[in-house]
């Protein structure tokens, strides 16, 4: 039976924190979310002013959808009839890929005056952009974390970590307000180097979170088991 051993500080992460930034120069249009919000893993978040994109999405939507239209008329006639030459056809069918690949052009401008969460998470800060403010491309605009998991980074003595390993389950103590609640965490990531001034090699645990009790930013400590 493992033998109880000693406890060491770690600070607890998000398991996933990404500061978002602005994809374009432009005005920020609409904000869809609040500070505090969940959002969802592809959710617009915010959106610089988006009036011209979408009238030019608009317009190539019908052009695209006149020339396919022309391209089945001009097809089916040729089904029929030998009225359409095939050069014909094969114009009518290289507008229609033409206004089709316009249209989508047109819809990759308009994704990219959005900001759109990579991952389902909590908005943990706005950066103090707000609607009717510019901002340029690449100026942070807002902060997600997940806190559904919890990342435990420790610095623990090399001599003390020689039996862990990637998987181990280990206890874990003050991570919750009441500071008798204990949980566990996973290893997932053992330094493959020592620190050379301090002797101390880096580990990460993942800790379950999923009623958000764990709060990132505090001290916990984990016991190695002797």
């Amino acid at each position: 039976m493992a033998q109880e051993g000693e406890w060491f500080e770690g600070i607890t992460h998000p398991i996933m924190d990404s500061t978002l930034g602005s994809p374009n120069d432009g005005v920020i249009g609409n904000r869809y979310f609040e500070e505090g919000d969940a959002v969802k893993q592809g959710e617009v978040i915010i959106e610089l002013a988006t009036e011209i994109e979408k009238l030019d999405v608009e317009r190539r939507r019908v052009a695209m959808n006149l020339a396919q239209k022309e391209w089945d008329r001009l097809r089916q006639l040729a089904e029929k009839t030998n009225s359409v030459s095939a050069e014909r056809l094969e114009t009518s069918e290289g507008s229609y890929k033409i206004a089709k690949a316009d249209y989508e052009l047109a819809r990759a401008r308009l994704k990219d005056r959005q900001v759109i969460a990579p991952f389902s998470g909590v908005i943990a800060d706005f950066l103090d952009h707000e609607i009717g403010e510019g901002t340029k491309v690449g100026n942070p605009i807002a902060r997600l974390v997940d806190t559904s998991r919890i990342l435990l980074v420790c610095n623990v003595p090399f001599e003390e970590a020689g039996q862990l390993i990637k998987g181990q389950r280990l206890p874990i103590k003050g991570a919750y307000q009441d500071p008798n609640k204990l949980t566990e965490g996973e290893i997932i990531f053992l330094s493959p180097v020592v620190d050379a001034a301090s002797g101390l090699l880096r580990i990460k645990l993942v800790v379950e979170n999923p009623e958000q009790l764990i709060k990132p930013g505090v001290m916990a400590l984990i016991q190695l088991q002797k």
